[in-house]
């Protein structure tokens, strides 16, 4: 799914209305060491955001609702790291289109800086937007996964 359609359903879905806005090339603020941060593919945060600068295009972890990455070369990152940086810094989902095996997966709520085992989704199903983000909204795994409506 190109993250301009993404963008387009939950517009549709009324994040807006809800209190929140989608961005891309936002860089979230990781507070294990300083000057880390990761930059998502996507993500679903409060319309405020901007009151939480931390410095440079950074923002603190705690206006961030969703954070959405699509595998690419680097698809180790996005399924090890990534997924214990975003739970340290307490972000309610993550969600991952992983091409690379073909699935999506879901980590939400975060508990003492871990996720629990993530939902899987498989072509054919689709995922529920997690509920912090605050709409609702299916998104097909196809579609995530290729990039097709």
């Amino acid at each position: 799914m190109s993250l301009t359609k993404l963008g387009r359903a939950f517009d549709r879905a009324g994040i807006v209305e809800a209190g929140y806005e989608h961005v891309q090339g936002v860089s979230l603020w990781l507070p294990t060491l300083p000057g880390d941060f990761a930059i998502p593919d996507f993500a679903v945060v409060d319309e405020d955001f901007r009151d939480a600068h931390v410095t440079k295009n950074y923002y603190a972890p705690n206006v961030f609702r969703l954070v959405v990455e699509v595998t690419s070369s680097n698809w180790s990152d996005d399924l090890h790291a990534k997924v214990e940086c975003y739970a340290q810094a307490c972000i309610p989902a993550y969600l991952i289109a992983d091409r690379k095996h073909g699935e999506v997966l879901v980590y939400q709520n975060p508990v003492d800086g871990k996720y629990d085992a993530p939902q899987r989704f498989k072509r054919g199903q689709s995922v529920p937007v997690p509920e912090p983000v605050g709409v609702t909204l299916d998104i097909s795994v196809d579609t995530l996964l290729d990039g097709d409506d």
